[in-house]
């Protein structure tokens, strides 16, 4: 079978951590040069087993909290944007609230909080799209990736069993963060459309990732699927929003989530 991504240059964004090493990975089996940035990807074990002689892989370290150019991105990976041409972005950069914090209300988070997820899930991304856009090829693919709770919002009873009963609750900044970012898919979307450019977003349900068993039985119990997404039911969603395959769409949001958000 023809590889999708063959003779194609995809910039990863945010490349280490839990899914960035699977999006590398894949895009590699489907022939791509892939360049990746994380804020450790030089040092992430995953990434680096993925390194081989061919160079067809390039990791760079990068801070999207903080503002970030063209010539950043160019200095991290020790390539030139200007004269390459980038055929795919994968906007995998991003940040949640961190577990057994205990914060049992909303306003338990404040804005200093707020800021710092909006700092990395949506004024980072918007930073790294706004530099790279210039070297986009004019048959090109951004793809952000979204969440649920970007569409519907975190049902209380899937943590109420964490912190001794006391529950927690989902910071609300993540949810609105990845909201954010389909709306800025579809502007982005249809503006860049007359060169070329398609920007769609790749909406993720709960994924298996050493979640707690009460956790993995309650979330299960909402999904008509009745379970958690496996890591490697994604990569072909992604594979297909990158390829020639999706260029008749943009400013779209495809969802994998096992029918979570169809009831």
């Amino acid at each position: 079978m023809p590889k999708r991504l063959h003779g194609k240059t995809v910039l990863v964004v945010g490349a280490d951590g839990n899914l960035g090493p699977l999006w590398v990975r894949t895009l590699l089996e489907e022939g791509a040069i892939v360049w990746g940035l994380g804020l450790r990807a030089t040092a992430d074990p995953a990434l680096l087993s993925l390194v081989d002689d061919g160079n067809t892989l390039v990791l760079g370290d990068i801070d999207v909290s903080h503002s970030v150019s063209a010539h950043d991105m160019e200095t991290s990976l020790g390539v030139s944007m200007t004269k390459a041409t980038v055929d795919g972005v994968v906007m995998n950069a991003g940040i949640d609230s961190v577990p057994g914090q205990g914060k049992t209300d909303l306003v338990d988070y404040d804005r200093g909080e707020w800021s710092r997820v909006f700092d990395v899930n949506v004024f980072g991304i918007v930073d790294v799209l706004n530099s790279v856009v210039g070297a986009l090829s004019a048959s090109s693919s951004v793809v952000m990736l979204g969440s649920l709770y970007g569409m519907v919002a975190p049902n209380p009873h899937l943590m109420s069993h964490l912190d001794d009963g006391m529950g927690q609750v989902k910071h609300p900044a993540y949810g609105a963060s990845k909201a954010a970012l389909m709306a800025v898919a579809r502007h982005y979307g249809t503006s860049l459309a007359s060169r070329g450019i398609r920007v769609n977003t790749l909406t993720l349900g709960g994924v298996m990732a050493g979640q707690d068993a009460e956790f993995v039985e309650k979330y299960s119990a909402l999904v008509p699927q009745g379970r958690m997404l496996e890591r490697d039911e994604l990569t072909g969603a992604m594979v297909f929003l990158l390829s020639d395959d999706s260029r008749a769409m943009t400013g779209q949001n495809v969802i994998i989530d096992g029918g979570f958000t169809a009831w």
